[in-house]
């Protein structure tokens, strides 16, 4: 079974990096390529994120391992050209899709609501190219876009979810998990279980997010929904951040993974599909040909 993470950004090393500007993004590749092997993961989808995970330093990390990671965009929603950025994303190797992150800054949900992304979702649209959604407390909002775009498809980061260690998870932590649910009519829109178990009071496996996920899977299927793990946010080491003491949801990249893999109500056809099988189709990244091995002579 290959095994895909549908969301990391780029770590923020342990230690600091004395050694100039020009080489320090190839030391963050070189790390997050070490993470997935620790953890047994084959690829991953890196999400830019500007002043976090540069689209220059997520694109040429692609591009160098296009067998093992692929990127999904953050652009300006409000530039001038943001259809022509669009059209030309869609064209870059390595590029599967796009983000927008309606939690922050604070105004972007009434930006949302008074059309200031219509621009890029219509371009978006017009290439079928997904668009992951980070806009917890606002999945009403997405469902109108839902509807307005129905030819685009939409993903929804981390359940739709407030969670730790950059923001406080909401009182219960799954409180609207039945905005999420409601999303599920929608035939275009996906949902990514990352950072689940944040949400987590019991040790691994975490075994009182599962109630939720259940719910989660009835109404999304296999087929719409994707393991991811946002690890790095996870671990508190992301680019540009503080680093974040423990918490009581950090847990290592190998955990993020075996709390599903490890699943048995899953069976094998289920655990394919959600742990790369759905995130690979619905953003159409097929896997690079193996390299040739050798050659008679």
């Amino acid at each position: 079974m290959e095994i895909t993470d549908a969301q990391l950004h780029l770590p923020r090393p342990w230690s600091t990096w004395a050694h100039g500007d020009e080489s320090y993004p190839s030391l963050l590749t070189e790390v997050v390529l070490a993470q997935m092997d620790a953890a047994g993961v084959d690829a991953a989808v890196l999400v830019s994120l500007p002043g976090v995970a540069p689209a220059e330093w997520c694109g040429t990390a692609a591009v160098r391992h296009p067998d093992r990671l692929a990127v999904v965009l953050t652009l300006d929603e409000a530039a001038p050209d943001i259809a022509e950025q669009v059209a030309r994303a869609h064209e870059e190797p390595g590029v599967l899709g796009l983000r927008i992150n309606i939690a922050f800054p604070p105004d972007a949900l009434e930006r949302l609501r008074a059309g200031a992304y219509e621009k890029l979702l219509t371009a978006a649209e017009h290439h079928r190219m997904p668009v992951c959604v980070l806009a917890p407390g606002a999945l009403p909002d997405i469902a109108r876009v839902a509807r307005a775009h129905p030819g685009l498809p939409l993903i929804i980061d981390h359940m739709g979810l407030n969670q730790p260690p950059l923001v406080r998870a909401d009182a219960p932590p799954w409180r609207d998990l039945g905005s999420l649910l409601a999303l599920a009519a929608r035939p275009n829109v996906f949902v990514k279980l990352s950072g689940a178990p944040t949400l987590s009071d019991k040790p691994y496996p975490y075994p009182d997010i599962w109630p939720h996920l259940w719910r989660i899977l009835d109404a999304f299927g296999v087929d719409r929904s994707m393991w991811a793990t946002d690890q790095h946010r996870v671990l508190g080491r992301l680019h540009g951040f503080d680093p974040v003491p423990r918490y009581p949801g950090y847990h290592s990249y190998a955990q993020g993974l075996h709390y599903l893999l490890d699943r048995p109500e899953l069976s094998e056809p289920e655990k394919t599909a959600l742990l790369g099988g759905t995130a690979r189709r619905i953003m159409g990244w097929t896997p690079a040909p193996s390299p040739a091995t050798g050659s008679s002579v």
